[in-house]
Parts: structure tokens; sequence; C-alpha cells
């Protein structure tokens, strides 16, 4: 099994109109991964993007929502794990990465 890091973008919790944010349905997606679930991460908000040292921070639309750590056995089942996350629900998005350790 792989590591891969499921990365939640541009989340609706802080909107006042549109979905909003179920923590009851996060908590069962999370339950329904069971031992795929490797860190279950959390939610963030009010995240900036600092592009470089000199810039500073900024705004951005696709802002990080938070992560989560799960174990697959290849890509294709990552991919299949994220389309069932609660955060489409929110209008928002994913980004997966496999992970690999820093020291090779």
């Amino acid at each position: 099994m792989e590591r891969y890091l499921i990365v939640y973008r541009g989340s609706t919790v802080d909107e006042s109109e549109g979905p909003q944010h179920d923590a009851a349905r996060w908590n069962a997606w999370f339950d329904s991964l069971g031992s795929a679930l490797v860190e279950r991460g959390g939610l963030a908000r009010s995240s900036v993007e600092v592009p470089s040292r000199l810039r500073g921070p900024k705004l951005n639309s696709a802002s990080l929502s938070g992560y989560s750590v799960i174990a697959a056995v290849d890509f294709n089942a990552a991919v299949e794990v994220a389309e069932r996350c609660p955060i489409f629900d929110e209008k928002g998005s994913v980004e997966i990465a496999r992970l690999v350790d820093a020291a090779g």
C-alpha cells in the first residue's frame, strides 16, 4: 500500500449562502475509510498563499481547506476514495499526491 496526501481546497465553510460544512457527513466519510485512513488530518480556515518571500501572502480562490493521508494500492484507488469526499458537497475540490520518503 502506498500513502497519499489528499488536500482539500476551496470549501464554502465560511460562506453564508450555499452548502455549509456538515461535520456528521465528514465523520461518516472518515469512518467509511476504515484502515485506509492513515491520518485524519484536519480542516483549515482563513488560509493565504505565500508565492515568495518578497511578495507576501495573498488570498487564493482555491484556498487550502484541510488535508488527510490515506493508504491505497495505487493512484487510481486513491482517486476513487477522494471522489466520495464531502468537500464536493461544499463546492470544494481535492488535490491528491503520492507521498514518498524525504530521505530517498
